[in-house]
């Protein structure tokens, strides 16, 4: 984890330039010095903005102005004879996906897709300032909204800048379609400018990768990402696509049938309804349970409070559940595990039926295999049948979708109301003593503002209603721990892989899926100082001002727009071609 500085940085981001296809996301930086000594900082920001969405940074608050809504019946923009080149066809089939927003950087290999997004009316570009800010934002709109996040960069270089965030999605379980460009196919394997086999790179870290070789498989191959992202237990998807293939023109044929039988085949089934019997007998006979709640809830929350409701079982959350059950309420044990709360860890300890539901048994969450939940019948849940006895073996298993898991588990208790008696009060004020014991609690250093303090002011003053994204290091649990989470996709970060970084961009891309919500990025200090020079006669100054700052120093130089760097012979020209004046529009 990057060291704190000994002074916070408040940055405030300016209203978007306007543009066709992207959004520009300017940022003004404005440092204050002006704290105890030997007190470790957190970084507090706010922005207002007065456009499509608002993001600020290190406590990011947002505010946006357009919806993530169901696709709408589709209207291509060409007829249905008329041939288009590859790009567009690819583009049109993230229109077809319900697509509205995408994560966008361009470059030499994935330029012509860039261009056929400026010619959607449908899709805008959000543009990061690098490709890892890209996959990290459609991450974070992807864990806000639970659709896909879209992100494209181009070869060599740029595919290789989202290996962090797809490394992440696989771990964390989050639906992502990740585009690149690639050289064209004559050249690949010739170790041409900007090429990587970035299939081979990613094949490990995403859920299933594609090489485009032929332009009339987009539509299918498009499709198929999107399935595969979102259906089973949800991952990133990468598309590879040869610059050639971009250019190429075709006809295009949407209904070409997806080509899965074999990941079909294996998607998980309805819950055998004599388990669920079995695990509503274990309840019954139980004295201690406590159910252990993962990311695998985050689209079955309501299910998760209603099963609370009929059985009155105190609920622990790994880090990745966080939301899925209100953290303020009395049956809340809050977060277990390495960070987790006292009360939360003994509840698993001295648990008699540990109900397992969406999660997977982490490091970070058992310590000691053998230790963890010992004196406990364990029943599993989960959707994916890899995690099923991977790391805890189980009593009682379930392969299947939780939402589906628990609406089963809530018709036989609703069906058995009256006639099943549950009372798990004795454990519940055993568990009540253990949280009056052992608080959530922090020292304090006189007038200095301890990190878990400011969390907390941002809980009440937000009402517990906002959307958090973080980096990672010790800020990560803080935030955790003391902000209370009320709804699923209201906490964002990178729990599986811990990657730094992950914040900032997330809350961009949770800003632009969610309309309206204030989001929060909870970061810790760089200390950076900064300044912008944005007139010719104050950039001497400005630069000795720099060379003569010890340490780091931020100087942000305001450019006009120019598009070439001349002299210039255009990809794929002679000499003869040579620009060396102008704007770069015409050769001279």
């Amino acid at each position: 984890m990057a060291a704190a500085s000994p002074s916070p940085c408040f940055s405030k981001n300016l209203p978007p330039s306007s543009s066709k296809s992207s959004i520009l996301l300017p940022k003004s930086t404005f440092t204050f010095h002006n704290h105890p000594k030997n007190t470790s900082p957190l970084h507090l920001t706010h922005t207002q903005h007065h456009s499509r969405f608002t993001v600020s940074n290190v406590i990011l608050s947002t505010t946006t102005h357009n919806d993530v809504s169901e696709p709408e019946i589709f209207v291509s923009r060409f007829a249905p004879d008329e041939p288009r080149k590859g790009c567009d066809v690819l583009v049109e089939a993230l229109e077809r996906e319900g697509v509205k927003d995408v994560f966008a950087y361009p470059g030499g290999a994935s330029m012509e897709i860039h261009q056929a997004l400026t010619r959607s009316n449908i899709i805008r570009n959000v543009l990061p300032r690098h490709e890892q800010g890209g996959v990290f934002a459609a991450e974070g709109y992807a864990r806000a909204t639970g659709f896909p996040g879209v992100c494209i960069a181009t070869s060599g270089p740029g595919a290789t800048n989202l290996v962090s965030g797809l490394a992440d999605a696989l771990l964390d379980s989050i639906p992502i379609v990740a585009i690149t460009g690639q050289v064209p196919r004559r050249m690949i394997g010739t170790d041409a400018f900007q090429e990587t086999p970035i299939v081979e790179v990613t094949r490990s870290i995403t859920k299933h990768n594609y090489l485009v070789m032929d332009v009339e498989d987009i539509p299918r191959v498009v499709r198929e990402a999107f399935f595969l992202a979102k259906s089973g237990r949800p991952g990133p998807v990468l598309i590879d696509v040869p610059k050639d293939i971009q250019q190429q023109l075709v006809i295009p044929n949407w209904d070409q049938p997806m080509r899965l039988p074999g990941y079909i085949s294996r998607l998980p089934k309805l819950p055998n309804e004599m388990l669920l019997e079995q695990i509503v007998r274990l309840i019954s006979e139980s004295k201690k349970p406590v159910l252990y709640v993962g990311g695998g809830c985050t689209q079955s929350s309501e299910e998760l409070r209603r099963f609370v409701e009929l059985t009155g079982i105190p609920v622990a959350s790994t880090l990745m559940g966080l939301g899925t059950f209100p953290c303020g309420d009395e049956l809340s044990l809050q977060m277990l595990g390495m960070h987790g709360t006292v009360y939360a860890n003994y509840a698993v300890d001295s648990s008699d039926l540990l109900l397992a539901f969406g999660v997977r048994f982490d490091d970070r969450v058992t310590g000691k295999l053998e230790a963890f939940a010992s004196r406990a019948k364990i029943v599993h849940i989960d959707i994916d049948s890899a995690e099923i006895g991977k790391n805890k073996q189980p009593h009682v298993s379930i392969c299947a979708d939780i939402k589906l898991a628990l609406q089963g588990l809530n018709s036989i208790l609703e069906g058995k109301e009256g006639k099943l008696k549950l009372d798990f009060s004795a454990w519940r004020q055993e568990l009540t003593e253990q949280k009056v014991k052992y608080p959530l609690n922090y020292k304090t250093f006189g007038e200095a503002i301890p990190p878990q303090y400011a969390i907390q002011v941002l809980d009440e003053l937000t009402n517990g209603n906002a959307i958090i994204s973080t980096g990672v290091g010790q800020h990560q649990m803080w935030a955790a721990q003391y902000y209370k989470y009320k709804k699923p996709r209201q906490w964002l970060t990178s729990g599986g892989l811990g990657a730094m970084g992950f914040g900032l961009p997330a809350a961009i891309g949770a800003a632009v899926g969610r309309p309206g919500e204030i989001v929060v990025d909870i970061d810790e200090a760089c200390g950076v100082p900064a300044a912008r020079v944005s007139h010719r006669d104050d950039l001497r100054a400005a630069i000795q001002k720099m060379l003569d700052t010890p340490g780091p120093y931020l100087l942000d130089v305001i450019v006009p727009h120019q598009e070439h760097v001349l002299p210039m012979i255009p990809s794929g020209g002679a000499f003869k071609d040579v620009i060396t004046e102008g704007d770069g529009r015409r050769s001279y």
